[in-house]
């Protein structure tokens, strides 16, 4: 999605010196799209951070003294939910990289969108 992403932008910031009608309409489309990806990709996000806080909270109340599990079975556990929180970690840091990358795209692409349209007072640096 990134590449897909950045081409567009390459795209429009070239073709955005000789707007016409179906450009601008092609443009709306295209921004329609990334924002629909953007919203999927920040739910699925909150998603996983979810999860990962959840799994946190359950490794550390098994860590506790009072409630630590002993014996093999509860060091399985406790090593099985470590090693999930663990994956949830990685992969939420990658989903946050990735929305932070969908959502900088996406207003450039707004920005563009006013160059478009000739509301200029937002133009890009």
């Amino acid at each position: 999605m990134d590449k897909k992403l950045q081409a567009y932008i390459d795209y429009i910031e070239k073709e955005s010196k000789h707007p016409s009608e179906e450009l601008i309409r092609f443009h709306r489309d295209q921004v329609q799209q990334f924002q629909h990806e953007r919203l999927i990709h920040l739910i699925v996000t909150m998603f996983f951070a979810l999860f990962m806080v959840i799994f946190f909270i359950f490794f550390f109340i098994l860590n506790l003294p009072d409630m630590a599990l002993t014996g093999t079975w509860g060091t399985i556990l406790t090593g099985c939910i470590g090693v999930v929180e663990l994956a949830l970690l990685v992969v939420t840091l990658f989903y946050v990289r990735h929305y932070y990358q969908l959502e900088n795209g996406t207003q450039k692409l707004e920005d563009y969108t006013r160059i478009l349209e000739k509301r200029d007072y937002w133009k890009r640096d």
